[in-house]
């Protein structure tokens, strides 16, 4: 009777490991495998999740350059006079010239160049005068409230009188063309 029991004990603890075995087997290992696959998926997608918070970051920077642009663009546009007062600019830079004690000997309006934001009208004056004069009229015309640029000049020396020069200038009145405060209004 012994025998049966050992018998029944051994047949007993092989099937509780063929079950252990079985359930290992079928249950453990691909449940595991699954994990190991999931697991792999979700760093890859953290990896993407994070190079997309890196692509996306800058976008708040963007937006606020693209912000601070239009307001430089809008200040800039307030400094064009609309293109009926460049007779006052004009006026303006010939009165410059006068008070200080330079003779226009010619000023001459050049071409004018539009584009779709800005028109550009060119101006030649042939001035003459004492140089200190001359100086504190660039000056002035540096810190005129619109936008002006001096193209070229020359500078010659009268030479029989000291002190005394002549100067050629190219100026650039930038003003507003007619019609784009709609256009400038609908940004």
């Amino acid at each position: 009777m012994n025998k049966k029991i050992i018998l029944k004990v051994a047949a007993f603890v092989v099937l509780l490991g063929g079950s252990v075995a079985g359930f290992y087997y079928l249950y453990v290992v691909p449940t595991t495998r699954q994990d190991i696959e999931q697991s792999a998926v979700i760093e890859e997608r953290r990896r993407a999740l994070a190079d997309l918070d890196k692509s996306t970051a800058g976008i708040d920077d963007i937006n606020r350059k693209i912000k601070d642009l239009q307001e430089a663009v809008r200040f800039f546009e307030s400094k064009l006079p609309k293109e009926k007062e460049v007779e006052t600019v004009l006026e303006q830079v010939w009165k410059m010239a006068e008070a200080n004690s330079l003779q226009a000997r010619t000023i001459r309006s050049g071409k004018t160049e539009r584009t779709a934001n800005y028109s550009l009208q060119q101006i030649d004056m042939d001035l003459s005068g004492d140089f200190n004069g001359f100086y504190l009229f660039m000056q002035q015309l540096e810190r005129l409230p619109r936008l002006t640029r001096v193209e070229a000049m020359s500078l010659n020396k009268i030479s029989d009188h000291e002190g005394e020069m002549q100067a050629k200038l190219t100026l650039s009145i930038f003003f507003e063309p007619s019609g784009s405060t709609a256009a400038a209004s609908a940004m």
